[in-house]
């Protein structure tokens, strides 16, 4: 049901990070896919040897934390070089989320972590603020700052500033009187209703928990519609949440979870998102994933594999002949030599072919971007 056709190196460069690849397929077939990049000060000392002990010592916080986009013809073949592209003032930029509009408009969301020095950030800790990173690793500490969004009307080429998501009113602030929780954090594919309406899924820790967010404006502005799914013993997690809505009005959830061993759940709302369904664990293991519309109705559902062997594998389900669990799965990659692999996110082409992107790493532990295309057979 699935032909592998080609693996591509999309983007590779040892000075730096590369991970969390989104793409998207334009009108006139021109292909984005968009990455976030980061230093990889491993380059200063030489690239690191399988089996080294640096070979896994990266980092999902930095700085200089930014996205960047390249541009593919119809055919899947580069157009320029990767372009970076504006970073919040004050924030690193952490993932690109791409949704092509029917007006042509582009929506992309994501999240900022807001760098800061040791000094200043241990004077937080001693209040209570979370915060990650440490001077050994990363150098600095970091904060959430908060799920954003932007949008590009020219093809992608500019964007406007970064807009941060309204506060949720049910977690507490970021720092008490200073700065609230602002929307979440933003992974997975968004959606667009008959109605225009945009519906983009966000996530807490603390436990994970994962919310819907809103637009009657082409991304404009947004308010909070619901939560989808929290457990209320706090034992599972919900996080990284892919929304796809079916022809009968049926908006599925794809969750990435914590506490029940790397199984998919799913949660389904018949309102669009108004309320949801109690959620239901899957058998389908592994995450992040994308569900990604094909053009017989279909869905291709991608997901990062972190169990050996690592890589990428796919399912091509028709969500109105039975569950996901009963769909075929099939192996994309199972040659990653890390765990650090995945985050799928799949765009059909202009003449059928599916482009899968992820990230994966190399012999030496660079992190780079590719994709496979794929043709998707009945």
């Amino acid at each position: 049901m699935l032909d592998i056709l080609s693996h591509r190196v999309v983007y590779s460069d040892r000075r730096f990070y590369a991970a969390f690849p989104s793409a998207a397929t334009l009108a006139d077939g021109t292909v984005l896919v968009a990455f976030r990049r980061a230093r990889d000060h491993r380059w200063l000392h030489g690239e690191p040897a399988e089996g080294s002990g640096d070979f896994d010592s990266v980092d999902h916080v930095d700085s200089r934390s930014h996205l960047v986009m390249q541009r593919f013809t119809p055919e899947f073949e580069p157009l320029g070089e990767p372009q970076a592209l504006p970073t919040d003032p004050e924030a690193g930029d952490q993932d690109a989320n791409l949704l092509v509009l029917r007006s042509g408009r582009i929506l992309m969301g994501g999240f900022s972590w807001y760098p800061m020095s040791a000094r200043h950030g241990a004077r937080l800790r001693e209040k209570g603020v979370h915060l990650l990173g440490n001077a050994d690793s990363s150098g600095t500490f970091f904060l959430f700052w908060g799920g954003t969004t932007r949008f590009s009307d020219d093809g992608g080429r500019h964007w406007s500033p970064h807009r941060y998501l309204p506060e949720l009113p049910d977690q507490g602030p970021i720092i008490p009187g200073v700065r609230p929780m602002l929307g979440g954090a933003v992974r997975g594919r968004a959606v667009e209703a008959p109605d225009g309406t945009l519906l983009m899924a966000t996530y807490t820790g603390g436990p994970y928990t994962s919310y819907l967010f809103a637009s009657r404006d082409r991304g404009e502005s947004w308010e909070l519609r619901s939560t989808i799914a929290r457990d209320a013993d706090g034992k599972a997690g919900f996080c990284e949440t892919a929304l796809h809505l079916t022809e009968d009005g049926r908006l599925i959830a794809f969750h990435r979870t914590t506490g029940l061993k790397d199984h998919l759940v799913t949660s389904v709302s018949r309102d669009l998102g108004e309320s949801w369904e109690p959620w239901t664990q899957s058998a389908v293991v592994g995450h992040p994933y994308d569900a990604c519309p094909l053009p017989d109705g279909r869905l291709l559902v991608v997901y990062g594999y972190r169990h050996k062997p690592y890589g990428v594998r796919a399912r091509v389900w028709d969500p109105y002949k039975g569950p996901l669990d009963d769909a075929p799965e099939f192996v994309i990659r199972d040659d990653a030599p890390s765990p650090d692999t995945g985050y799928p996110w799949a765009t059909v082409l202009a003449d059928g072919r599916v482009a899968v992107c992820y990230y994966i790493c190399d012999g030496a532990g660079i992190r780079h971007i590719q994709a496979t295309l794929l043709r998707v057979r009945g």
